[in-house]
């Protein structure tokens, strides 16, 4: 089997993003799973969460850092940001790791779930409601035509 190698152009990396990918790093070790922007903002002294989004877009662009769209606080560092921070990369198999993405699914679930039970029983007050308002105007008219057959 042949190996290659693949060889990319890296942008060069402000310290600023370097900060980010240091924080995203030590935070997944101590927690198990990626940091909220907000919380990426306090823990660099970002403030705005546009701006940390901004940072984020450019780490993403410059070959650093993988978001996926399908779970939130899912950022994954590549080989070269932790050659930019000068630390070895963790094996991608390693345990650790595969908690922290179990960690991060079940959080996921979690609010997906919270978010469903809110938007369903806002659903059934509202069904509810309609029933009630139906029942009375059947009332309404059931009065209304006793009234015009006595």
């Amino acid at each position: 089997m042949d190996h290659f190698s693949l060889e990319v152009d890296y942008q060069r990396i402000t310290e600023r993003q370097l900060d980010i990918l240091n924080f995203i790093e030590e935070y997944r070790q101590q927690k198990g799973y990626s940091p909220s922007i907000r919380e990426i903002g306090a823990g660099t002294g970002i403030a705005s969460t546009s701006a940390v989004n901004y940072q984020i877009n450019r780490l993403v662009e410059a070959g650093y850092l993988v978001r996926t769209s399908e779970v939130s606080r899912s950022f994954i560092l590549l080989e070269a940001a932790y050659e930019a921070m000068d630390k070895q990369s963790p094996n991608e198999c390693e345990s650790s790791n595969l908690r922290a993405e179990v960690i991060a699914l079940r959080a996921e679930n979690k609010r997906i779930r919270e978010q469903y039970e809110v938007r369903v029983k806002s659903l059934e007050r509202e069904r509810n409601q309609l029933s009630q308002t139906v029942a009375m105007l059947k009332y309404r008219v059931i009065e209304q035509l006793e009234g015009v057959f006595s």
